[in-house]
């Protein structure tokens, strides 16, 4: 029997960690029950790498969907990755991220081959392709870049002594 899609449901609810003011150790302990809550919900799945997961979080308040919508996942996505024995950032996994209202709950979904799930990201990325990858400067590189001021400006300033102004250094009758 081969199957192109897996489906469970998390019985957790998230929280957006960019609005939420609280102690690192309530925010340590909130991830690790979600990553714990993920990992018992986990169906124990082992299959090809290239795959499209999707992440629906279900909530009574919808969230934005840029930037606070993944980070409010991203506890779940770490435990996804870790399950699959991947990166999070691994170009192996696409990430799709949906939102819907009801109770509390995070639904994940994972498709490859010719799952409708996969093919119609497939379609989504064809139509708006993922941003490339930033290219990645070597050390050495970065360092020449940063110790050369820019054309027309002063060398920083090396000694508190250059820093001080000429009243300073005036000398007193």
């Amino acid at each position: 029997m081969s199957c192109s899609r897996i489906e469970f449901t998390v019985p957790t609810g998230t929280v957006n960690p960019t609005n939420t003011r609280e102690h690192h150790h309530a925010r340590a302990r909130r991830v690790r029950d979600e990553r714990e809550e993920t990992a018992e919900s986990w169906p124990g799945w082992t299959a090809p790498a290239l795959l499209v997961v999707r992440l629906t979080r279900v909530s009574p308040r919808l969230l934005d969907g840029g930037d606070n919508l993944p980070a409010a996942l991203k506890p779940v996505r770490d435990e996804v990755a870790r399950q699959l024995r991947l990166d999070d950032a691994s170009p192996l996994v696409r990430w799709d991220y949906e939102q819907v209202q009801g109770p509390a709950a995070v639904v994940v979904e994972m498709a490859w081959g010719d799952d409708p799930l996969a093919v119609a990201i497939r379609a989504k990325d064809a139509v708006q392709p993922p941003p490339p990858p930033v290219p990645l400067l070597t050390v050495a590189k970065a360092k020449k870049e940063r110790q050369a001021p820019p054309p027309g400006k002063a060398a920083p300033a090396k000694s508190w002594a250059q820093l001080a102004t000429p009243n300073v250094h005036r000398s007193r009758p």
